[in-house]
């Protein structure tokens, strides 16, 4: 009886692990065909998205960042809207660039840092801020729900969704300097 179920446990051990590759394998995939198509000067080798690129894998972000990706893609595309271009956990990171999730390349604008690009040094889940102007900050978080991408929560008062190894907290960017202390606490 035990060989069957340590069989069965061994076959579902190895089922995961294909999973998990294949998973990688398809971000890879997607991640060099955005640079081939729509951002060519960066170059499929450039050093920074192939620290990126195996730091995301290594750690396990491959599917969250990818989830992410189509979620800020479909938010740019359908509500018009974009995450605010000088804040948030990513910017200075490459790979959320050519994923969609950040508006501006770091490469280009000379904020090229390395927060995805040490697999040891990332903690899972990945913590991810996504600051939008307060006007449509909750009309973003109501989009999210409505096209399942998981459940919205609050944690401190902050909507957050969680994506697989990936947690986005949705914050607000008041313009108004005399109130914006009151959000960054």
């Amino acid at each position: 009886m035990s060989n069957k179920k340590s069989h069965k446990e061994h076959e579902r051990k190895r089922r995961e692990k294909l999973e998990a590759r294949a998973n990688i394998d398809a971000f890879r995939t997607q991640l060099e065909m955005k640079i081939r198509y729509r951002f060519p000067e960066l170059g499929e080798d450039h050093p920074a998205v192939v620290a990126e690129m195996d730091a995301i894998c290594a750690a396990g972000l491959a599917e969250g960042m990818f989830v992410l990706g189509k979620m800020m893609t479909g938010i740019r595309t359908e509500m018009g809207v974009n995450p605010e271009a000088d804040k948030g956990s990513l910017i200075g990171a490459i790979v959320p660039y050519v994923l969609g999730i950040t508006v501006e390349n770091p490469i280009e604008n000379g904020q090229l840092d390395n927060t995805l690009a040490n697999a040891a040094e990332i903690k899972t889940p990945l913590q991810v801020k996504l600051y939008f102007d307060n006007e449509v900050r909750n009309q973003v978080v109501e989009w999210v729900k409505a096209n399942n991408y998981g459940t919205v929560t609050a944690r401190l008062g902050q909507p957050i969704v969680k994506l697989p190894n990936v947690v986005v907290e949705f914050k607000k960017v008041v313009k108004d300097p005399e109130f914006q202390h009151l959000l960054e606490q």
